[in-house]
């Protein structure tokens, strides 16, 4: 009995899990075992979302942090999923840093996106537009290699705050600020030596007036890097194809690799590589789900993070069955001629 109460008054990441999976109330269950015992709470504090625990809010009251709450919760209901949900949460955010790691929501991790770059040739007179900026972390990691000027957009408008919250407190508003856009109604003013987008194509309804913005602001000589998800061939299951379709959060309009070719060369773009990067990204997504055990047990997630990671780890799970089996992800560079 003593070694129950003790699990449950000190839970570690696995009866956190258990608690979540059954619907226990793990506050008001600490607050009982209290009243029995008679004896001081552990001070060990759940992580429950970002802008708390892993980046505390500046002015470090509890007035101000219940503010910074409210905000992101209005912010969270400005995109909703098909189910009337938010896509993205504080607590969908914290759930992703444990899978993907620090400042960043996908596999396609800070460092990789600095090599992907290099080619580039960035240096500090040369500008990036990055329309996947997520937490910021890819803008912040190219000004910190680079020495380059980054614009962040990311249609998330939780992880947009978040992201320039991040960006401000590390002095880099300047060099790598990120803010909401539209992806549908896009229409970046200026141009940059280099436009980016990590699996933001597919996404969009309106690709054609996509592309032509993107096209518009690159300048001449500038490139484009695009990564996202394309048809090839007939699903391996139509099961796992329409399940998967189903589990994203928003729609979701791929095309195929040939005609996502087809269209950039369309638009006086020179298109330098078209490549196949399947097996890789699948990679990246199986090695991080692998080291989730491990981070889980040096972090402690609360109810609402781990609701969320299993949100997350479902959605990832849907798109690795058609990873490789009617869906791939292709690299796209193309340079905008003089």
């Amino acid at each position: 009995m003593q070694r129950e109460i003790e699990r449950w008054r000190n839970p570690d990441w696995r009866a956190r899990l258990e608690a979540w999976w059954e619907g226990y109330d793990l506050a008001d269950l600490q607050r009982r075992i209290d009243r029995m015992a008679s004896g001081p709470r552990s001070a060990l504090r759940p992580v429950e979302s970002v802008g708390t625990a892993a980046h505390p809010h500046p002015a470090g009251t509890a007035a101000a942090v219940e503010a910074s709450a409210v905000d992101y919760e209005r912010l969270s209901l400005q995109q909703l999923d098909r189910q009337g949900e938010p896509v993205w949460s504080p607590a969908r955010a914290e759930g992703a840093q444990l899978l993907w790691g620090d400042d960043q929501v996908g596999p396609s991790d800070a460092q990789w996106m600095v090599d992907s770059v290099r080619s580039f040739g960035l240096n500090p007179a040369k500008s990036v537009l990055d329309l996947s900026a997520g937490l910021g972390g890819t803008a912040r990691a190219l000004v910190n290699s680079y020495d380059t000027w980054v614009t962040g957009l990311e249609a998330s408008p939780v992880l947009a705050k978040m992201a320039m919250e991040r960006s401000k407190a590390l002095g880099l508003a300047k060099k790598a600020p990120v803010a909401h856009y539209d992806p549908e109604q896009f229409n970046q003013a200026g141009s940059f030596d280099l436009v980016m987008a990590d699996r933001v194509v597919h996404g969009v309804r309106d690709k054609d007036g996509l592309l032509d913005r993107i096209a518009d602001c690159v300048k001449p000589r500038g490139g484009i890097l695009l990564f996202d998800y394309v048809i090839e061939g007939t699903p391996g299951s139509w099961d796992n194809w329409n399940g998967w379709r189903s589990e994203e959060p928003l729609e979701v309009y791929p095309w195929t690799g040939t005609r996502l070719a087809d269209e950039l060369s369309q638009r006086n773009l020179d298109l330098r590589v078209c490549e196949d990067l399947t097996r890789l990204h699948r990679r990246q997504i199986i090695e991080r789900v692998r080291r989730l055990g491990e981070t889980l047990q040096q972090a402690v997630p609360g109810a609402r993070v781990l609701s969320a990671l299993a949100r997350e780890l479902s959605l990832w799970w849907m798109r690795l069955k058609v990873l490789g089996s009617g869906l791939r992800f292709f690299r796209y560079v193309a340079v905008k001629p003089a």
